[in-house]
């Protein structure tokens, strides 16, 4: 999906009064148990996200594997207890660690064609300025 057309849908499903201060795309890997099972099918486990950043809270968008947007998931910062970012040339990891005990473990893109929605300084700055960082 072109990231045009994931920025119109993201600030559609925006909060009133929020802004978006950037958004790019991540996917989460497959488990590695799962490929003992079931074999290179274990890719069909990746999940695709764009990941929205605003001032109020972080959105998940999940899209299927047709690249149509499936639904999103929306936390206020208070409700992120905290995040691993972590380095990278292709892709950025990233773990975000959650009030509930739920843990998020993502790849940001870093580089890539020009259609595709990349994590930039301004948006990574302003997640470890409003989530407690691991180290």
């Amino acid at each position: 999906m072109k990231k045009e057309d994931a920025r119109q849908h993201i600030q559609q499903h925006l909060e009133p009064g929020d802004f978006l201060v950037g958004f790019f795309q991540a996917i989460q890997p497959f488990k590695w148990w799962l490929f003992l099972f079931i074999g290179p099918l274990a890719v069909l486990s990746m999940k695709y996200y764009f990941v929205a950043v605003t001032r109020k809270g972080i959105t998940f968008h999940r899209i299927n594997l047709m690249g149509k947007f499936a639904g999103q998931d929306t936390f206020v910062f208070s409700d992120i207890k905290s995040v691993k970012i972590g380095k990278g040339m292709l892709q950025r990891p990233m773990t975000f660690r959650f009030n509930n005990g739920r843990k998020l473990h993502l790849k940001g893109q870093l580089k890539g064609v020009e259609k595709v929605a990349k994590i930039d300084a301004e948006t990574q700055r302003f997640i470890e300025d409003n989530v407690r960082t691991e180290k």
